[in-house]
């Protein structure tokens, strides 16, 4: 938590640097810290090494969840600026900090990222009525931390998991399909395929040997032995 508080006070909100971008050492943020050092040292590395924290290319430890959480708001408050000025808003300008841009050691640029985590949170059942518009801010966050800890091509490939599953429940089952941000959080995209798979409810017709004219339930079973809790011993014919 007062790491955080520091994090949140830094120049580069959520990256511990100077005013001249040079990343403070470890004893630097054990020292601002305050209380005993060695303790201090000793939390610090456990967060980087449980990937609470971590480094960037500079070497300097950030919250990645805090990054983001401050992209979103730059590229609001840009967004806000142009909306009030009257300019028309560009995709290729999200109004990211431009700092905090080198943070993500990976192949793609902010904006291709961005566009990436927009289409995995597309592919969740749970977004399908959003088509092509934006999806929340917490799902993003919640796909961005999944990316890191397990690789986008994992994501991916869970969440694909997820959505032919859930396309072959019947109607009235798709409300049941996991929340999103519970899903990335949880790593429920690392489940394997046949988690996702519902056996289809079997409508049995027959009728019943001590009951034949009984009623059957949306089941295909015996009224009158479902409402004795079938300790009739009714069997189908």
């Amino acid at each position: 938590m007062d790491m955080l508080c520091l994090l949140f006070e830094c120049p580069s909100r959520g990256v511990f640097v100077d005013a001249g971008g040079r990343p403070w050492g470890d004893e630097e943020i054990a020292a601002a810290i305050g209380g005993d050092m060695a303790s201090n040292l000793e939390c610090i590395r456990e967060l980087l090494a449980k990937g609470v924290a971590q480094r960037d290319a500079r070497g300097a430890i950030f919250s990645r969840r805090m990054v983001r959480d401050e992209q979103e708001r730059q590229a609001a408050k840009e967004r806000k600026r142009k909306q009030r000025s009257g300019q028309s808003l560009s995709s290729k300008d999200d109004g990211f900090h431009p700092t905090q841009t080198t943070l993500f050691a990976t192949p793609r640029g902010v904006g291709e990222e961005l566009t990436t985590i927009d289409q995995i949170a597309h592919l969740h059942p749970k977004n399908a009525h959003l088509k092509n518009k934006p999806v929340p801010l917490a799902h993003r966050i919640a796909i961005a931390d999944a990316i890191a800890r397990d690789g986008e091509a994992a994501v991916i490939s869970g969440t694909e998991s997820l959505a032919a599953g859930v396309a072959k429940w019947d109607p009235m089952d798709k409300n049941f399909a996991p929340n999103p941000i519970k899903f990335y959080e949880e790593s429920e995209y690392l489940k394997p395929r046949e988690s996702w798979q519902r056996q289809r409810k079997q409508n049995r017709s027959e009728k019943c040997l001590l009951h034949p004219q009984a009623a059957l339930t949306e089941w295909g079973e015996c009224g009158e032995c479902y409402g004795n809790k079938y300790v009739s011993g009714c069997q189908p014919a």
